[in-house]
């Protein structure tokens, strides 16, 4: 493919005054926790005094300190070097560990491009074409940056897992690194606010429309008012083609799984099901997604979504929600195509085009039609237009 001269939206900005900053769950409700550094870290609740380990616990009124209870449920914890390890693990920034309704959550505040340092290789294999790696990069920045905004309100950003992306910790790789390096700064965005960049592993076929898949507020705000015809305002999550990503592993794949674990699943998220009688797909994505499925079992009929049904039974067991039933039995045998939701990048379609020599900046545009590429900032910039020459073949 060629592609003629485009035109690209960059901004002139005032450098921040600091790096942003993000609070990241890495520990979730535990039972305690276990902080190490050989070079020592500091504990604001106990002034003064430099631990090289430490074991935070839980009371009914607090937190505490190596079995010594402290009056207070938020502590924060700054290492003396540049990492300190929770159970095992290494983390750069400052934590702050508070105790919450069941246990403790530990929160990483860390600067971004150090995050990212985490995400990357987490994400995308290292070894990939460097293209690949740094249309990654811009977009796991951009998601951060937008669910910063959007979840100011409460006590972190993100979480380290699948449910928003992987966050490693000071792992690093120098590949992954120098991709985020070469983009610092880089962000994806739409109507001059940062863009919302989904991403998943495998599309096989045309990606996903978000409004089929997820309940965002502002889609679900457009919906509410389809009668005053405002503009949908995620255009570029509406689904793109990718024809590309057939040396994916997840490509095709199978599965089989008793049915007796389904109904079990079922039962422990909260749908007293009896035995599971018959399931079937009733309604379909452009795409060839599974969105609601029909389970008959000998208490009734259950309607469900079929993301719902993919998360119930298991992100790994079924991969996607684009699969058929080719038995059914005491074993259900299931034939599918794609890993992940479908929104967004596909990262083994990124991978194909970057292998044909597409440029990062095209295949961000290819699978988020309409957004701008240009360098994140907060205070008000000045715009310039400047006008490059891309041919990827």
């Amino acid at each position: 493919m060629r592609l003629s001269l485009f035109v690209l939206l960059l901004f002139i900005a005032t450098p921040l005054r600091a790096e942003e900053i993000l609070r990241v769950a890495i520990v979730a409700t535990a039972p305690s926790v276990r902080l190490a550094s050989p070079s020592g870290f500091l504990i604001d609740a106990d002034p003064g005094r430099v631990f090289s380990n430490a074991d935070i616990g839980w009371t009914e009124t607090g937190l505490a300190i190596d079995g010594r209870a402290v009056t207070t449920e938020t502590i924060a914890v700054t290492p003396k070097g540049e990492t300190i390890a929770v159970d095992g693990k290494r983390f750069g920034g400052r934590l702050i560990v508070r105790r919450e309704v069941g246990g403790i959550r530990v929160v990483n505040e860390i600067g971004i491009e150090k995050y990212l340092a985490g995400v990357l290789p987490a994400e995308m294999p290292a070894g990939w074409p460097v293209e690949a790696l740094k249309a990654q990069a811009v977009i796991s920045r951009s998601y951060a940056l937008y669910q910063k905004k959007a979840r100011a309100a409460q006590p972190y950003d993100l979480v380290s897992s699948v449910l928003d992306q992987v966050y490693a910790g000071a792992v690093g790789d120098p590949r992954a690194t120098a991709a985020i390096a070469q983009t610092a700064g880089e962000v994806l965005t739409y109507a001059g606010e940062v863009a919302l960049t989904f991403f998943h592993s495998t599309s096989a076929g045309p990606t996903e429309n978000a409004a089929d898949h997820f309940r965002l507020g502002a889609i679900a705000a457009t919906e509410a008012a389809a009668e005053t015809e405002r503009p949908d305002p995620f255009p570029y999550l509406t689904g793109a083609s990718c024809p590309v990503d057939q040396d994916s592993p997840y490509y095709h794949w199978q599965r089989t799984i008793p049915r007796a674990d389904i109904e079990v699943r079922l039962r422990e998220d909260g749908y007293p099901v009896g035995g599971i009688t018959a399931i079937r797909a009733i309604k379909w994505s452009r795409a060839g997604r599974i969105l609601q499925m029909r389970i008959a079992h000998t208490r009734g009929d259950l309607r469900l979504a079929g993301d719902d049904f993919r998360r119930i039974v298991g992100y790994r067991l079924l991969p996607s929600t684009r699969f058929k039933i080719d038995r059914f039995g005491r074993d259900i045998d299931i034939s599918g195509m794609g890993y992940g939701h479908g929104v967004g990048l596909c990262q083994w379609g990124a991978k194909a085009l970057a292998e044909r020599g597409w440029r990062y900046e095209n295949i961000l545009r290819h699978y988020y039609p309409g957004v701008t590429l240009q360098q994140y900032q907060e205070a008000t910039s000045t715009p310039q237009t400047l006008t490059i020459s891309s041919t990827p073949n």
